[in-house]
């Protein structure tokens, strides 16, 4: 008998098969987070993708000899065969840099607020060894996640009843944007049902704002006549890339709100 997600004889080796993933009900999408058991299968089910681990950059206006601060800098790297960038990992708080010699800086952790100290304390390390860095702007990524629901929504109706925290204006941009109260959290909402979310500081509260969003999502399924083709949302990755580098723009100063 063929056991999924157990092991198994065959042919006198031991094998294993993976259980078969199942596809999710309505009430599990709605409580996504409650049952980490089934947290798999819903964010498969909602190609749901985490932006991780947060990135913020800037332009220090400095030049930079890498091959001098690998020396300097402690557990740096700088291969210029395989990469421009000299790769710095640091401790407190924990986050790892790539330093370019046109004076750029990215800087990756896992919270908002440390990729900013990480730059901040980077940028005062440089000072400390004779470089003139300066730091006029510090861009963050604005994209925390994406996840697509399985229907078209109808837009018009979500913004009519959520007019406090919404807007959409469709001659202008083809989505709603909506604020989740008392943070400065953004979802931007597409009428395939692809969405962006936006703005968190936190892993998990990039999690607390999709369990919010989600429950309002349902409510506001498109009518069986509009409910086209879903290939905008499950597979053009143009579509997906070229309005998040839009969001990212100027930190997302485009977008009216």
């Amino acid at each position: 008998m063929n056991v999924s997600g157990a092991e198994r004889e065959d042919s006198g080796r031991s094998t294993f098969v993976l259980a078969d993933s199942r596809t999710p009900t309505e009430d599990d999408v709605l409580n996504i987070y409650q049952d980490v058991s089934k947290l798999a299968d819903i964010e498969r089910h909602l190609n749901m993708l985490y932006r991780r681990p947060f990135t913020c950059f800037s332009s220090t206006k400095a030049q930079y000899n890498l091959m001098e601060l690998e020396v300097l800098l402690g557990n740096a790297k700088y291969d210029p065969d395989r990469h421009l960038a000299l790769f710095v990992n640091r401790f407190h708080p924990v986050c790892s840099l790539k330093i370019y010699a046109n004076g750029n800086i990215y800087c990756q952790a896992f919270s908002r607020e440390s990729a900013r100290r990480g730059l901040v304390n980077m940028v005062q390390l440089l000072q400390d060894t004779g470089y003139s860095p300066s730091l006029p702007h510090i861009k963050f990524n604005v994209v925390n996640a994406t996840f697509c629901v399985p229907f078209h929504l109808d837009l018009r109706r979500l913004h009519q009843c959520h007019f406090a925290h919404s807007q959409y204006s469709p001659t202008k941009q083809p989505f709603v944007t909506y604020r989740l109260p008392d943070t400065l959290i953004k979802f931007a909402i597409f009428p395939s049902g692809y969405v962006y979310v936006m703005f968190a500081s936190l892993p998990r509260y990039t999690k607390l704002a999709i369990g919010h969003i989600l429950p309002i999502l349902y409510l506001y399924k498109a009518s069986p006549v509009d409910q086209g083709a879903l290939g905008l949302c499950r597979g053009d990755i143009n579509f997906q890339v070229l309005w998040e580098k839009e969001f990212q723009r100027e930190d997302d100063f485009s977008i009216e709100w």
